[in-house]
């Protein structure tokens, strides 16, 4: 059985779940522990770094098993079915059920575990459904819509919902119906690559390291992947602290994300037609460019200037799909060069290393918003003087600015070709 755009729009509809899940977790939960329950923002931030050592563990063995092991089920399905009953119940604990906060670090040590265990093996299902260089960007540019669309669904609940303590139960109940769905689907819908790998029995880490040593390209795409996601996860981490303390609207946390995230939707299909024209990386590129240029109009950003803040969200949003799809889809060509070199699937293990590098930036840059604002003394409950809201704004608009000028650099002179 060959896959469809029905299998494609299948398998994309599980990041919809995922990102309702992921959304909430770096940009809601931390402002919520923090300004609700009261567990203090440097606790927070190193549970952050804490978990992120797990992640470092956990997305390669698990990207190794994926690769090596085939089941009944699909070698890459039968992990996502595994990692179902963990995710689900620690999405209801940290989300819904843990009043007080002391919780905190257990159910998002388990939250991480179910992660680890979805996470390589879904993207590396994505890019084994098909060969074809247009085909793989339109994969990832629908998994990456959907991926949009739940983080849309997500400031959707929390700007409809009284609070946040009301939003994130919301979105837990919303993650326990889609989740078991969109998974169970994808097991009689998508179909798995039947290729075997041609080097039987031990798939190690040694040679998938050499790789990386020796490919200079491969160096420059992973490189530049961690620092774009670090750039990504400052604003990420700070939105709901910018808009309710600099901005000076709590009620328009919600929806200023929410203009934000359709702006990225409505960028979709722009990207889509530029991709038919334009190199991958160089697209790439030009939406880094385009980012940077906007954060810069977040300096003259004052309290209640909400029309330009408003501009600026939809301007950066537009940017944010091909940040989202284009990295994944430059990653399944060079999997596929690797695949043509060594005759090996690697593309678990491959992927749970950019899943390792993609968390590690958002951790890292969530955790170091955390302690950075607990050392200038930021009140997250309010009454902040100028100085201390002044390194807010330059937390938001600047540090991602600088983090982003290494891979515009670097993917500018990344050689790149048609398959």
């Amino acid at each position: 059985m060959k896959n469809t755009n029905l299998s494609y729009f299948i398998y994309a509809l599980n990041a919809l779940p995922l990102a309702l899940i992921v959304f909430p977790l770096f940009v809601f939960v931390g402002e919520h522990y923090s300004s609700s329950l009261g567990v203090s923002l440097l606790g927070i931030g190193i549970i952050f770094l804490c978990v992120r050592l797990l992640d470092g563990f956990l997305d390669p063995l698990v990207g190794l098993l994926s690769d090596k092991f085939n089941f009944s089920m699909g070698r890459r399905k039968f992990w996502l079915v595994i990692s179902l009953p963990i995710t689900t119940l620690s999405v209801w604990g940290l989300f819904a059920a843990d009043e007080s906060g002391q919780y905190f670090s257990v159910n998002i040590v388990l939250l991480t575990i179910g992660l680890s265990l979805f996470g390589p093996p879904y993207y590396s299902l994505g890019a084994e459904l098909s060969k074809e260089y247009l085909e793989r960007s339109k994969i990832a540019f629908l998994r990456e819509g959907f991926f949009l669309l739940g983080t849309i669904s997500s400031a959707l609940i929390y700007a409809l919902s009284d609070g946040s303590t009301e939003a994130l139960q919301n979105i837990a109940i919303a993650v326990i119906i889609l989740h078991p769905i969109t998974i169970f689907l994808s097991l009689f819908f998508v179909k798995e690559s039947s290729e075997k790998n041609n080097i039987e029995g031990y798939i190690g880490f040694i040679n998938i390291f050499e790789t990386i040593i020796t490919e200079r390209r491969v160096q420059k795409f992973l490189l530049s992947q961690f620092f774009n996601s670090a750039a990504n996860g400052i604003p990420g981490a700070l939105f709901a602290f910018f808009v309710i303390h600099r901005l000076g609207r709590e009620d328009l946390v919600g929806p200023l994300m929410l203009v934000y995230l359709i702006s990225g939707v409505i960028g979709v299909p722009i990207w889509i037609f530029l991709g038919r024209f334009i190199l991958k990386t160089r697209l790439w590129c030009f939406s880094i460019c385009f980012s940077i240029l906007i954060f810069f109009l977040v300096f003259f950003v004052g309290n209640n200037d909400v029309f330009l803040f408003i501009v600026i969200c939809i301007l950066t949003g537009l940017s944010v799909s091909a940040d989202m799809a284009l990295p994944t889809s430059i990653q399944a060509d060079l999997l596929d060069e690797d695949l043509k070199k060594t005759g090996s699937i690697r593309s678990g293990a491959f992927f749970s290393i950019l899943s390792v590098i993609n968390k590690t930036a958002a951790a890292v840059s969530g955790a170091f918003v955390l302690l950075f604002l607990y050392w200038v003394d930021f009140d997250p409950m309010g009454n902040n003087k100028d100085d201390t809201l002044f390194y807010l704004t330059c937390l938001y608009a600047l540090a991602p600015i600088i983090l982003k000028i290494l891979p515009l650099f670097t993917m500018w002179s990344f050689k790149e070709e048609k398959n």
